[in-house]
């Protein structure tokens, strides 16, 4: 090799260097391809999957039961209030005590004097036919003139047939008495009448008018008073789970639709649209009257028309792009997702501009 290096100096020197500079090529070759390729990659737009924001709807919290009560004049005088404001009380707990006037046992016990002198009245028409019955007899068996017996016989048989009247009367006197006797009593009980509570809760008093009810008893639990209008009236299902945030974001609960109303309310001059109300059970309480935000989560995904292609869209999954396939229906200008995609996948924009890689 010296020799042969002494001999020809300027050819192994030339390839020396030619060997190094083939290397280098291959080398760079090496490290440089897949950053091009990847870089290539890289110039593609991506679109990134996402779910659609929350629709809102405003609300205001409850009492899931509220039972008023107003002065009821046919239970008689409102003689006693039995709850104060604030207080807590069961279903059957006295709120309430009426009091009739006296004149409404008057009747009653006049009618009582009246069915006892009937019965008296007719006791003593018996007692009378039993008499005259014995004073007729007597005088028949003392008689001896056959006539005056026939005739004795005779006021005997009228005197009895008086004297079964008389019985009848009493038999009827005695249970109209009973009857009478019964009603005042009945009635000496009703003259306390007692409102009971309906339902459990808190008392709340009111005042003693005709527009405003004595006291209302207001349960603890809550319930959420939402409302949508027409263009978002479709988007809201019984049983759907929707959170509840107050308005001053210190506090957020779930809960779930249990009533969507399918009549409007009444136009108003602040709405052009129909607005419907919907009730929302919440898993945990929140203070009665508050103003409240009711989410209900947006899952529908939405993709460009012009990430399609044949059915696919190319996804990114690490460096490389990967083919899959979708199902989607035409919304607008958009593409909605049925199924093949979730949040947070990143899809080339433009599938049309990728060229597929063997």
């Amino acid at each position: 090799m010296k020799k042969f290096y002494q001999k020809y100096p300027l050819v192994v020197i030339l390839t020396s260097i030619i060997t190094t500079i083939i290397i280098g090529i291959v080398v760079l070759s090496a490290l440089l391809l897949p950053k091009l390729k990847s870089s290539k990659q890289e110039n593609y737009t991506l679109y990134a999957v996402k779910a659609q924001a929350d629709n809102i709807f405003k609300g205001n919290v409850t009492a899931k039961t509220s039972t008023d009560y107003r002065e009821d004049m046919s239970l008689g005088e409102l003689s006693q209030v039995n709850v104060t404001d604030g207080q807590e009380v069961k279903a059957g707990d006295v709120l309430l005590t009426y009091t009739k006037s006296s004149e409404d046992l008057s009747s009653q016990e006049f009618a009582v004097k009246s069915a006892e002198n009937d019965l008296a009245n007719a006791q003593a028409d018996v007692a009378e036919s039993e008499k005259k019955d014995a004073k007729l007899r007597t005088d028949f068996n003392k008689t001896k003139d056959e006539s005056e017996k026939q005739s004795i016989n005779s006021q005997i048989e009228s005197n009895n047939e008086a004297w079964k009247a008389a019985q009848r009367s009493v038999t009827a006197a005695t249970l109209a008495r009973d009857q009478a006797q019964a009603s005042l009593a009945s009635q000496k009980d009703k003259q306390t009448a007692t409102v009971t509570a309906k339902t459990d809760g808190l008392v709340i008093m009111g005042t003693k008018s005709e527009t405003s009810p004595l006291l209302s008893v207001v349960s603890r639990e809550t319930l959420v008073n939402g409302k949508t209008s027409e263009y978002d009236y479709d988007k809201l299902k019984v049983n759907d789970v929707v959170s509840v945030e107050t308005v001053d974001l210190s506090k957020k609960v779930t809960g779930k639709i249990s009533y969507i109303s399918p009549v409007p309310d009444k136009a108003t001059s602040e709405t052009s649209s129909s607005q419907y109300n919907f009730k929302v059970v919440l898993d945990e309480p929140l203070q009665n009257g508050y103003t409240v935000q009711i989410h209900r989560p947006n899952e529908t995904l939405y993709i460009p028309k012009t990430s399609v292609k044949n059915g696919k869209v190319y996804m990114k999954r690490g460096g490389k792009f990967s083919k899959v396939a979708v199902e989607t229906k035409e919304s607008g200008s958009r593409l909605q997702v049925i199924s093949g995609l979730t949040s947070g996948d990143k899809i080339i924009e433009e599938a049309a501009a990728y060229v597929d890689t063997p």
